[in-house]
C-alpha cells in the first residue's frame, strides 16, 4: 500500500516541490522496476502532473553512464504520459562522491527546464509503501 503522507512530505520538503495541494490527492508508486535495463527503486506519479524516478547509486563510476539513460527515459515517460515535470532522484550512501559527478553530467545532457536532478542520502528517503 502506498504511503501518501511519506511521499507528500518527501516531495514537498526534501525535493522542494511547490505543486498545489490538490495535486497530492492522487499518488501512485511503483517499486523495483526496470527502465532501459536499469533498476529504478521507485516510479512515483503525483497527480498525473509530476513524475519522479528514485534510483539508488552506490558507485561513483556508474553515474556518467546511467544518468543520461535515466534522464532520457524520464523525459520520454513524462512526455508520453502527459506529465508537466520530471524529477530524477539519485539516492546514495556516498553523497560526496556522487553529487558533483552527477551535477556535472546533468549540465551537459540533453534536457529541458522541466527536468530536475536531486542527489540525496538514502537515509533521507522515507518508506514509500507500507505493509
Amino acid at each position: 500500500m502506498v504511503n501518501n503522507e511519506n511521499i507528500t512530505t518527501f516531495v514537498q520538503r526534501i525535493l522542494g516541490c511547490g505543486c498545489p495541494e490538490e495535486v497530492f490527492r492522487y499518488i501512485e508508486c511503483q517499486s523495483d522496476i526496470k527502465i532501459n535495463d536499469l533498476a529504478v527503486k521507485n516510479r512515483v506519479n503525483i497527480g498525473n502532473r509530476l513524475l519522479i524516478y528514485v534510483a539508488e547509486v552506490n558507485e561513483s563510476d556508474s553515474v556518467n553512464r546511467i544518468l543520461p539513460l535515466l534522464c532520457d527515459a524520464g523525459k520520454k515517460d513524462r512526455d508520453s504520459s502527459g506529465f508537466n515535470r520530471f524529477r530524477l532522484v539519485l539516492a546514495t550512501d556516498i553523497l560526496d562522491d556522487i553529487k558533483q559527478s552527477a551535477e556535472d553530467t546533468f549540465k551537459v545532457i540533453n534536457k529541458d527546464e522541466k527536468m530536475h536532478l536531486h542527489v540525496i542520502l538514502k537515509k533521507n528517503i522515507p518508506a514509500f509503501t507500507s505493509g
